[in-house]
């Protein structure tokens, strides 16, 4: 008898025991979200190099004064003044360097040189008191290259840089150059006399200014829009006739628009 009981005793005991056993453990532990994967943002610090293309235009003031003799007789006073328009393409490269901030501003400095065919003229002629015209100059110029050093002051929003640019600017270009003498003092048999038409190839110093947008389509690769303006003041040209010397101070204003693709060695996304 007393067998019996003892099992039937343990067996309610165990029946006891194991559901607050059960009830103590409480719900099952949630595993933990792992952390969220930092995204990557797009970073403009570092070197690059790339090339562009684009069109451009301008607008030459010149105002020429004959000087000297021919043929043993002085020149009339005259001083020819005009504008020479022109327009063309061109194309070239640029290499640079640009740090970002944290705050996302981004500074840099860039020198480029472009190859041009910016190709015009103009004419100007000068008239006596009773409205008679005496001369007439003529000019026909053609950009031969432009370059610049600037530095360059944006804000970026992730891959996308807006910016403003100005620094110094230099060019080359050939001008030729043609005088007529259309009044009686001139040193000629007949009328009208027309000096040869020499040609000089002069190198201005100046400065540029403008502003842009760049596109970073890719971790290295960007692309950008841009314009700019060049302004040369005082430029002399001097042509020598024969017995003869034009000088022709010149001003300047070139505007230029070009899109261009860099490769960039930036240093890496930030996160």
């Amino acid at each position: 008898m007393k067998a019996p009981l003892i099992t039937a005793l343990g067996i309610l005991a165990i029946a006891a025991i194991h559901p607050a056993s059960a009830a103590d453990m409480g719900p099952p532990l949630a595993a933990k979200a792992p952390p969220p994967v930092p995204v990557p943002v797009f970073t403009w610090t570092g070197f690059y190099i790339g090339g562009n293309f684009g069109g451009g235009w301008a607008s030459n003031d010149f105002s020429n004064t004959l000087t000297g003799t021919a043929a043993g007789i002085p020149f009339p006073t005259a001083t020819n003044s005009g504008t020479a328009a022109a327009s063309g393409i061109l194309g070239g490269g640029q290499i640079g360097f640009n740090y970002e901030f944290p705050t996302n501003w981004v500074v840099g400095i860039e020198a480029d040189i472009d190859a041009d065919h910016i190709a015009g003229s103009g004419s100007g002629c000068l008239s006596t008191a009773a409205g008679v015209v005496s001369s007439c100059g003529h000019d026909s110029s053609v950009g031969d290259y432009f370059g610049t050093v600037r530095g360059r002051v944006g804000y970026a929003f992730d891959n996308l840089l807006f910016y403003g640019t100005g620094g110094w600017a230099y060019a080359e270009s050939t001008t030729t150059h043609t005088t007529t003498c259309v009044s009686g003092a001139c040193p000629a048999t007949s009328l009208p006399f027309t000096f040869n038409s020499p040609s000089v190839s002069t190198t201005a110093s100046g400065w540029t200014a403008g502003a842009g947008i760049e596109w970073g389509f890719l971790p290295n690769w960007t692309l950008r829009a841009e314009y700019l303006h060049l302004q040369f003041n005082g430029v002399g040209e001097n042509f020598g006739f024969t017995g003869t010397t034009i000088g022709i101070p010149i001003v300047s204003n070139v505007h230029n628009t070009r899109v261009g693709v860099s490769y960039l060695f930036n240093w890496g996304p930030r996160y």
